[in-house]
């Protein structure tokens, strides 16, 4: 029930009902307009228009003929006082006004159309630049893909998403993870439905400010405010959301065909997205294709494949890469060069899924064997060139690199894993991860969400750990002895490191929540660590028990710096570790590899602001 009443306070909310209800109020402002003179026609005609009836062309009261040049008209005409200039792409500035188009049903206000083939069933709001299109037409009911049904994950059903222009994270979560009861999924759909029923408008709107230019066909299609839509193939029963803050942009031979594009999105250089749904933020180009999926905010699919997934926020495809039938809800990712994470079984039904987990990276090349989980390994790094076979893996911050056929005892199939190494070995890589997620989710996805520290990653660390404590010790582990290892092999050194990387992680997420308690409770100042770790709940408090806490609140703090000096030394030596092998390999690899001083500032900043928090600790509990 909660969630059916989240979404009708969605839709009550939507810009695009509240468009529809405007648009309503437009058309049935009759009283505004009024027929044309006799004289006005004649303006008209000696300036090249025509029309099959001059009386079904109404204008506004100080409607000016001479913003009309070589148009034709048909059917009912509202056309406005045209007044002042807009600018054309290339920041050319022409007077608002109708010229060599061909007009037929179309509520006009102040705006600029220019050499438009075919403007049919379309309202154009004030100060819109329509120019140089083929054909911008509407026709019937207009869905906008409201209420529509995506298939993500397995591609023969099974894991089905209604959508709308609107969605949120939230309510795909939802529906793929927390299946409702089925006469709540009934009143989600009717509402839906009726959702889709107030925007069926047989008009296709361009709001005020939009720019559209150069390009071929529009059809059955909304274009927001501010949008800017340049030299686009074609755009087919779509939504694109825009505003004057987060405007979208749809450039250069795209094509958008039954998708909803939310604010601030940005669609170019060759790609195709059809039956699909971007979130706010996202930038598809450079011939990339989406099918069939849902992108979360702040996306980046450049030249790669996303076919009949839900790719999660902040996630990265920036080459040749492939993408298919994936549920990533948490995102953080990236995939490299020729990642192929799509390899259903050969000759078999499309039919299987793959279920990254939050930050992982997949290499240059790498192959993933379908069914995959790897939900609960977030931030896990698969080596370039592996293919991995299907799995489950349930070890955080793990590396999977290529096995040993010598092996003994180990069949030449299994890759190795070493868990925890990203946590210990790469801490350059994730605070740069987190840096570019920082500047990308400004004020729009929390720092908590992408966080290394979150409650769930935590959780996965803790069952990790608990499983790597084993009764009897090997030299050579698979999944046989330590469930979660999935089809890889683990060494007893990998598992004696892993165990001790594990510790110091939680420790450092423990050491954070008693922190954060006493901020929240001053009161709680006076007790010391262990005290306060009876005050922890749930499964924090089970994590807490595994962790050596210091005596003092003092030596807490002490504890603290330390854990977190240590992390930035890991940074910078990280960095050193890349720029010393750099220099061996190019004689001017310092000019040609410049230190990036924007990730260097927040780094520092973020030690900065951590020790700015102790300080204060340090008088609360004095």
């Amino acid at each position: 029930m909660q969630r059916l009443v989240k979404l009708k306070k969605v839709l009550k909310s939507s810009v695009l009902a509240t468009s529809v209800e405007n648009f309503k109020v437009i058309k049935s402002l009759t009283s505004k307009y009024r027929p044309m003179t006799a004289f006005e026609i004649q303006i008209l005609e000696k300036n090249g228009n025509s029309c099959e009836d001059w009386t079904k062309v109404l204008v506004e009261p100080d409607f000016d003929p001479n913003r009309i040049f070589r148009s034709n008209f048909m059917g009912d005409v509202r056309l406005p006082k045209f007044f002042g200039t807009l600018l054309l792409p290339g920041d050319v500035s022409v007077a608002t006004g109708i010229y060599d188009c061909m007009v037929h049903n179309c509520i006009i206000e102040n705006a600029l159309i220019y050499k438009v083939s075919m403007l049919s069933n379309v309202l154009v709001r004030s100060s819109a630049v329509v120019q140089n299109v083929g054909t911008l037409v509407s026709s019937g009911k207009i869905n906008y893909m409201v209420g529509s049904a995506i298939n993500v994950g397995n591609e023969m059903g099974g894991r089905e998403v209604r959508v709308f222009p609107e969605i949120t994270m939230e309510f795909v979560d939802l529906q793929l993870f927390h299946k409702p009861e089925p006469s709540v999924q009934k009143s989600f759909v009717e509402m839906l439905e009726s959702y889709r029923a107030e925007l069926a408008l047989p008009f296709g709107i361009v709001g005020k400010g939009a720019v559209v230019s150069n390009t071929n066909i529009i059809r059955n299609s909304w274009i927001g405010p501010h949008a800017r839509i340049e030299g686009a193939a074609k755009i087919r029963n779509s939504i694109i959301m825009s505003s004057l803050e987060e405007s979208s942009h749809v450039y250069d031979s795209v094509i958008l065909e039954n998708t909803d594009v939310q604010m601030g999105v940005t669609v170019h250089t060759g790609a195709e997205v059809q039956s699909s749904v971007l979130m706010s933020r996202c930038k598809v180009g450079s011939k990339a294709i989406v099918k069939s999926s849902i992108i979360a905010p702040c996306c980046h699919i450049e030249e790669g494949e996303v076919n009949s997934s839900y790719m999660g926020p902040m996630t990265q495809m920036h080459h040749h890469s492939l993408l298919i039938a994936a549920l990533w809800p948490d995102g953080c990712g990236n995939l490299g060069y020729g990642a192929n994470v799509g390899s259903n079984h050969t000759g078999r039904m499309p039919d299987q899924e793959v279920m990254p987990g939050q930050g992982m990276f997949f290499g240059l090349g790498v192959n993933i064997k379908f069914p995959s989980n790897f939900r609960e390994s977030p931030f896990t790094l698969i080596a370039s060139g592996l293919t991995t076979l299907p799995q489950r893996l349930k070890f955080p911050f793990s590396l999977v690199r290529p096995g040993d056929p010598q092996l003994v005892g180990v069949a030449p199939r299994l890759n190795e894993i070493v868990p925890g190494w990203n946590y210990a070995k790469n801490a350059y890589a994730l605070d740069r991860n987190a840096y570019k997620y920082n500047i990308r989710g400004k004020g729009l996805v929390p720092s908590s969400f992408y966080s290394i520290y979150n409650a769930e990653t935590s959780r996965l660390v803790f069952d990790a750990y608990n499983r790597l404590l084993v009764e009897k010790v090997k030299d050579v582990y698979t999944k046989n002895d330590i469930d979660g290892l999935g089809e890889n092999f683990m060494r007893e050194r990998v598992r004696q490191q892993a165990i001790k990387t594990y510790s110091e992680y939680l420790e450092r997420y423990v050491l954070d929540l008693l922190v954060s308690l006493v901020e929240d409770e001053e009161s709680l100042s006076k007790q010391s660590p262990r005290e306060l770790r009876k005050l922890l709940v749930d499964t924090n408090k089970e994590i807490a028990r595994v962790v050596n806490l210091p005596e003092t609140m003092d030596d807490l703090v002490k504890r603290y710096r330390q854990l977190d000096k240590e992390w930035f030394d890991n940074v910078i030596h990280g960095l050193d570790r890349d720029n010393e092998r750099g220099r061996k390999i190019f004689d001017d690899y310092d000019e040609a590899h410049p230190i990036d001083k924007g990730f260097m500032e927040w780094e520092k900043s973020r030690i900065e602001e951590s020790a700015k928090r102790l300080n204060a600790f340090v008088k609360t509990i004095a």
